[in-house]
């Protein structure tokens, strides 16, 4: 087992790995480089128009990750219109006006007379006592239009554009707090993606919105017949009451039967802006020329002012909540108290709290839930769901092991959470915290795009890329009292929301 005295060694060890040599191109005034070797050699810029750059140069092979996180998640939807976060990322893929089109100006007019007849049906089918020859005559009309704006549709131009570039895990997804677009390419390919990019956030089209919407909506139902998403939607929408962390990321049905693209297209010009993003470049790359390439395709990116994102503070929860799930499915259990945001200075010993429970085998509850009273087929927890710009819970999963039952397992839970307020960890289990945290930061790095997403995300929703390194060394400083204590504070049972998946009730 490694001590803690080895640990400025491993950082050192860490940061080595991009000990490269520089591009010997000189940086435009502005470009910061981090030369503190504790931490990633990156090269940080920011265009004019706010948008933030991070560029690693690793010249091990000749690719490059290109990631862009935008600082919008469901959390910032309004109500009756959840999931516009999640569905305007697939639209993301759809193109712009010369992607994937075949004569913008034709196509607008076509799309335009889709808008109306798909507005006309959302506002016969929300009404009081919709008429069912009127809904068959608009839902005609809809399809009709949208026949005709299919004749202005050149399929999949813009996948198979990138395929042509040697694309490789091309990807996006949408959380509570962030959207997120990730692909990487041959690093020769560094100017064919500032083209493409540039034009995506600048000039998308929504076109097929519904028919997107109604894939989105088919994702919807297979999630409410999954057991284990179930879980943790009621989970956050009980668990939060007033903050919209209470919605769940795809969003309610009723919501997305009502979207429009209208919505999707104002939601995008919110949001979807420069000063409003973090992009990564992280790869076989030369800082000066990432720069100037950004300069001269998303230099002329419009800024504007983002809306005003103080959302309603969750209330202190003073009683515990219990909420029975039935369910054709194995038992299982999903605990959630309520913990500060991610920038707070209790999150760092609620993390080793969180590892003390579950770091792996050595975790109590796997010794002692797992192994020792083969109470439970598996228990894990985590700090910070389902995000980290707000306030969010501290979260325990697990299921009992036949004949055992939730009620025996919940108990069993709560037990070890007062052991741990009682006995506290031991060194030996602090420090196996550490180097377990030391060692995934450097397994982190032989991934261009895991680190590209790391680097973006921390930047843009966090304010500090260095962040998970930085936790690295705060988690260091804590001690078995300030574990004691956040347990004390927080893992208390009138601050905490249970969850129960239990068989179906038989009927009489």
């Amino acid at each position: 087992m490694k001590s803690l005295a080895l640990l400025p060694m491993l950082m050192l060890c860490c940061a080595s790995l991009y000990a490269v040599e520089g591009s010997k191109d000189a940086l435009p005034p502005g470009a910061a480089i981090e030369k503190d070797p504790r931490y990633p050699a990156l090269v940080s810029y920011t265009l004019k128009n706010g948008l933030k750059l991070l560029i690693l140069e690793k010249h091990f092979v000749p690719t490059v990750s290109f990631t862009m996180v935008f600082k919008v998640g469901n959390v910032d939807g309004t109500q009756g219109k959840t999931g516009l976060a999640h569905l305007m990322e697939h639209m993301a893929f759809k193109g712009t006006k010369t992607i994937n089109s075949a004569g913008y100006d034709k196509e607008k007019t076509a799309l335009d007379k889709v808008e109306k007849a798909a507005k006309a049906l959302i506002a016969e089918e929300s009404s009081s006592s919709p008429d069912a020859k009127k809904l068959e005559a608009l839902r005609k009309a809809q399809a009709e239009a949208e026949k005709e704006a299919d004749n202005f549709i050149v399929k999949d131009e813009y996948l198979n554009l990138y395929k042509s570039l040697g694309e490789h895990a091309m990807n996006a997804m949408t959380s509570t707090d962030y959207t997120g677009y990730v692909v990487s390419l041959p690093s020769s390919r560094l100017e064919a993606w500032m083209t493409i990019e540039s034009d995506r956030f600048k000039n998308a089209v929504l076109r097929e919105f519904y028919r997107e919407r109604s894939v989105v909506m088919e994702e919807r139902r297979m999630g409410e017949a999954d057991p284990n998403r179930l879980m943790w939607e009621t989970l956050t929408s009980n668990g939060f009451t007033a903050h919209p962390y209470h919605n769940p990321t795809i969003g309610w049905m009723d919501d997305l039967t009502r979207l429009t693209r209208t919505d999707a297209e104002q939601f995008f010009k919110t949001f979807y802006v420069p000063n409003n993003a973090t992009l990564s470049v992280v790869g076989d790359v030369n800082p000066a020329e990432v720069i100037r390439l950004a300069e001269k395709y998303f230099g002329g990116w419009e800024s504007k002012p983002l809306p005003d994102r103080t959302y309603t503070k969750e209330p202190p929860q003073k009683s515990e909540k219990i909420v029975n799930v039935f369910f054709k499915a194995k038992p299982a259990v999903r605990i959630g108290f309520h913990v500060p945001e991610v920038t707070n200075p209790d999150t760092y010993p609620l993390i080793m709290a969180s590892e003390v429970l579950t770091n792996g085998k050595t975790g109590r509850f796997y010794k002692n839930l797992v192994e020792g009273k083969e109470l439970a087929l598996y228990a894990a927890s985590g700090n910070s769901f389902p995000g980290n710009r707000y306030p969010s819970l501290f979260v325990i999963m697990s299921a009992p092991k036949a004949p055992h039952t939730v009620d025996e397992l919940d108990s069993a839970i709560m037990e070890e959470i007062a052991g741990l307020k009682k006995v506290p960890p031991t060194q030996w289990e602090l420090d196996k915290i550490i180097n377990n945290y030391q060692a995934e930061m450097i397994k982190q790095l032989e991934s261009n795009s895991g680190l590209g997403m790391n680097l973006a995300q921390n930047e843009e929703i966090l304010g500090d890329w260095k962040y998970d390194w930085k936790t690295g060394d705060e988690l260091r400083k804590v001690k078995p009292e300030d574990i004691i204590r956040v347990a004390e504070k927080y893992l208390t049972r009138d601050n905490r929301t249970v969850v129960f998946l239990r068989e179906p009730l038989k009927k009489d």
